[in-house]
């Protein structure tokens, strides 16, 4: 019974007693239920938390206790779950900037010299200007302080990254700039 519509016509018969009962049982089987569950209903900074502290742990392991893989597939995950469960783009955007802020600390603290990590955190870059150029633009003075700060931060960084970010942000400005013209 893997269909989504057998499933879906079984909980509609179910009484709202039994259907409580297993959104209970799905809650206690993991952590990644418990984490969307908490964010899907609370709408506030306490499910927000668990997902930047999992980003944290991603993109900036704690190397006092032998931890050194940074994981950005972990953190993207974060990002990607709390957006399903929440739909709310502006905490989606703050984690992703988060995302970034993170990975810039890291790069700042340890100088990280490889290209796979600039080249990731390029990316989420992308991602969030894109956003912030077309769907979520009425957020773009939410976070402009925070965009611009990174930009700065990553000025002397490897990899072209620096430059790429500059580029990036200078044309998020130019397009809100130009729509205000038009």
């Amino acid at each position: 019974m893997n269909d989504w519509k057998e499933i879906n016509r079984r909980l509609e018969d179910m009484s709202d007693r039994n259907l409580k009962r297993l959104i209970h049982d799905l809650y206690k089987a993991n952590v990644d239920n418990r984490k969307f569950l908490a964010a899907r209903f609370s709408k506030g900074k306490a499910s927000v938390k668990k997902y930047k502290d999992q980003i944290r742990e991603a993109i900036y392991p704690d190397y006092n206790f032998g931890d050194s893989r940074v994981r950005f597939s972990d953190a993207k995950k974060g990002i990607s779950d709390f957006e399903k469960a929440t739909h709310d783009p502006r905490q989606t955007l703050d984690l992703m900037i988060y995302f970034l802020e993170v990975g810039t600390e890291a790069m700042e603290a340890f100088g990280m010299d490889y290209e796979a990590f600039y080249n990731s955190m390029e990316s989420m870059f992308r991602r969030v200007c894109a956003r912030l150029g077309a769907n979520d633009k009425e957020l773009l003075p939410v976070f402009s302080a925070r965009i611009q700060r990174l930009e700065r931060r990553s000025r002397d960084t490897g990899y072209g990254y620096g430059d790429s970010v500059t580029n990036m942000v200078a044309e998020l400005v130019g397009s809100k700039d130009n729509n205000n013209h038009a």
